[in-house]
């Protein structure tokens, strides 16, 4: 259900009606219970900035019970064996394990800092081992593209 603002300030200035004629009863100061209106009011008004900024979620009683999906690939041979395009899997063939692991951790979708502390290298390797593969692939797609209009010439 929503955050209702104006139900809320009702229910507030009931609430602090009946408090200050309980403390007006018991001899407080009129300065002292306006200093704690302003208060409270502001408090008040901070709660309802965060319930209304907080955002509902539907009820799933079940919830507990979901658990994430496990990734198909979690290895670098898994990777590999996973590819089915030719041109690609003979590209990352040819490339070292760890550069097979930045991509694999890339793909499960850990940032560049965070591979760089799982692995314990610095992330500008990590960066530069992914553009060497880049470089690579381009490299490739661009000699197979060659060759296929060479073929078709002849």
């Amino acid at each position: 259900m929503a955050y209702n603002k104006a139900r809320e300030e009702q229910k507030w200035k009931q609430w602090k009606e009946k408090e200050e004629e309980k403390l007006r009863a018991c001899g407080m100061e009129e300065d002292s219970i306006q200093k704690l209106r302003d208060s409270d009011w502001k408090d008040f008004k901070a709660e309802r900035i965060y319930q209304d900024h907080r955002a509902d979620y539907p009820e799933y009683p079940q919830w507990e019970n979901v658990k994430p999906a496990e990734p198909d690939i979690v290895k670098a041979d898994a990777l590999l064996d996973a590819i089915s395009d030719e041109k690609i899997f003979s590209i990352l063939k040819g490339t070292d394990k760890k550069t097979l692991q930045i991509i694999l951790l890339k793909m499960l979708g850990f940032s560049i800092n965070e591979i760089s502390r799982e692995m314990g290298i610095p992330p500008k390797t990590i960066y530069t081992r992914m553009d060497r593969l880049k470089k690579k692939m381009k490299k490739f797609s661009e000699s197979e593209e060659k060759r296929g209009s060479s073929v078709a010439i002849k």
